[in-house]
């Protein structure tokens, strides 16, 4: 609903090299089709469209993993401390954390769409079971807390000519404030420009929900981000955007209010419908804490990240894809805690017309001084599924992803993937160690039409 201040569970992108896709759109009710056991309502909704109105009404309950807290010695009810997100149930801990949690969420929206303008009001209300406490720090003050939660919101947008307004103004039951506006522009063939101003209480918080921020969730945050995307010739595109965020309060391992920056520029050339190069750079300042000679309160300071990416992308005819990317990282730079980090892959994809067989292949080096300085690269996955692992240390990693439809009924995908670490004896840590330096990934699946 809206942009995403009290409700958005659909895949959501922020910042990307992607300058103009600020904007979020779609459908209120979606069937949830993912893998994840926290981000979905289970309930029922009806959506009613009569001439320029349409509404919608839904209600959910079900059972979440949390880490419950029992404390008889104060007297107090037990609460939830968290919830757990990862699915896994594994350990007589995590079994034990299993759907301790009850949710029952009621919510709807109202929209009034005429001639290019959206006018909506949107509301959704939690009750829980148990009361959700969190750890008593500073950066913790204004968090989400107790048995019951609400959020209301307006949101709008409009097309004037080549201009495209849109935005949300959000509250929650305790009356902290939220909005969001943006303008995209096109104001020739050639060049496309995006801005969006966000003002998010430190006091606001939200379930569920994915707005176009800095910060995971919209809250604690003011910023000012501006797109511009440049086709200066058929076979050239240039992208950049800055972004400028505060946060007013505290954060995790942000002992204080502070303020960052983001920019990216990035030059793709395609001469051809076979080949695509693409370069981009990007220069982020983030805040965090840095206290080595442990003072009692602890120093914030900005730890600038630079990046730089090439790709080059050769389709010679409808069958083959080839690629190869080359990815350079400089942490810290300038400093004595200065870090970097280096990867590089070459991949093949092949996808015969009218086979009922299909395979990618890939070859990856990487190397950082920590993970600090790690990487990530998007990888080729069964169906409905991606993966965008993390890489640092040192190694290599190469996998397969195949595809092969038996019938029209039955088809089967199958990701074998191996990461080579050198000079270890160990990987992982916990319940997700590995003795030696081989690290080793199987995916099978297989699917049935009715």
């Amino acid at each position: 609903m809206g942009q995403g201040l009290i409700q958005w569970q659909n895949l959501a992108f922020k910042k990307s090299a992607d300058v103009i896709n600020i904007k979020r759109e779609a459908p209120v009710l979606r069937p949830y089709n993912s893998a994840g056991e926290i981000n979905f309502h289970r309930g029922a909704g009806i959506t009613i469209e009569k001439d320029n109105l349409q509404a919608t009404v839904f209600t959910s309950y079900k059972k979440n993993d949390a880490n419950l807290v029992t404390d008889t010695s104060q007297g107090q009810e037990d609460f939830i401390s968290s919830l757990q997100t990862s699915g896994y149930h594994r350990t007589k801990s995590e079994t034990s954390d299993k759907g301790i949690q009850q949710q029952l969420a009621v919510g709807g929206n109202i929209s009034y769409l005429y001639n290019g303008l959206h006018i909506g009001v949107n509301a959704i209300h939690y009750k829980f079971k148990l009361p959700l406490v969190k750890p008593n720090d500073p950066y913790n003050l204004y968090t989400l807390t107790g048995k019951s939660w609400g959020n209301y919101s307006f949101d709008y947008s409009y097309t004037y000519k080549n201009l495209h307004f849109f935005g949300e103004a959000a509250a929650n039951n305790k009356l902290y404030k939220a909005f969001v506006n943006g303008i995209l522009i096109s104001t020739s063939a050639e060049v496309d420009m995006s801005f969006l101003y966000r003002n998010i209480s430190k006091g606001y918080q939200s379930l569920y929900t994915t707005a176009f921020t800095e910060n995971t969730y919209p809250t604690n945050e003011k910023g000012f981000y501006a797109g511009l995307s440049i086709h200066p010739g058929s076979n050239w595109r240039i992208d950049a955007y800055a972004d400028f965020y505060k946060f007013p309060w505290l954060k995790f391992r942000v002992d204080a209010p502070s303020a960052g920056t983001d920019y990216l520029l990035q030059l793709i050339y395609r001469p051809n419908k076979q080949l695509e190069i693409y370069s981009r750079f990007r220069s982020e300042s983030k805040p965090i804490n840095f206290n080595p000679d442990q003072f009692s309160l602890s120093p914030v300071i900005a730890q600038p990240k630079q990046s730089w990416r090439t790709q080059f992308t050769y389709k010679p005819n409808q069958e083959l894809a080839l690629s190869s990317r080359l990815e350079a990282l400089w942490f810290n730079k300038n400093s004595t805690e200065s870090e970097q980090g280096l990867l590089t892959y070459f991949n093949v994809l092949y996808k015969p017309v009218l086979k009922s067989y299909s395979a990618s292949i890939r070859l990856q080096y990487f190397e950082t001084n920590s993970y600090n300085s790690r990487i990530y690269a998007y990888e080729n996955d069964v169906l409905f599924s991606y993966s965008i692992p993390v890489f640092y240390d040192k190694g290599t990693r190469y996998y397969i992803n195949a595809n092969y439809d038996v019938n029209k009924k039955i088809s089967i995908w199958a990701k074998y993937a191996q990461t080579v670490y050198k000079g270890k004896i160990l990987i992982g840590t916990g319940l997700d160690e590995i003795k030696g330096n081989l690290k080793t990934e199987i995916k099978l699946q297989v699917m049935y039409k009715f």
